[in-house]
């Protein structure tokens, strides 16, 4: 019974440190500084503390509501006209450095739920 329960724990041990190795998608959040819509659109993000990034667009990215607070059911579908200067965006990058998904931000600066309060 020990032997079985002491194998089963090094199981779990090692599931649990396989899990954290595998790749994640890289995010990025900030405010968004500029916008250039000429081709893929490209965005321009900044945050407190570090250096601005950019954040390129493909056909494939899909765009949404970054919903933070209830109600959950609203519409979640944004266009690219949503991506306007001072936004908070989240963008989560694929392996080649292009945005799979963009979520837009629709609170206003620095409110409660603002998830770039801290960034500004």
């Amino acid at each position: 019974m020990r032997k079985e329960m002491i194998a089963m724990s090094v199981v779990v041990l090692l599931a649990g440190v396989a899990v954290p190795m595998q790749a994640t998608a890289k995010r990025l959040v900030g405010v968004i500084a500029g916008v250039d819509v000429q081709g893929p659109v490209t965005l321009r993000l900044t945050s407190r503390g570090s250096e601005a990034a950019t954040v390129r667009t493909d056909e494939k990215t899909a765009y949404m509501k970054w919903v933070t607070h209830r109600p959950w059911q609203q519409n979640e579908r944004v266009t690219t006209s949503a991506l306007g200067q001072g936004r908070c965006v989240e963008a989560e990058m694929s392996d080649n450095n292009v945005a799979r998904v963009v979520r837009v931000s629709d609170e206003p600066a620095g409110s409660v739920f603002d998830p770039c309060r801290d960034r500004r």
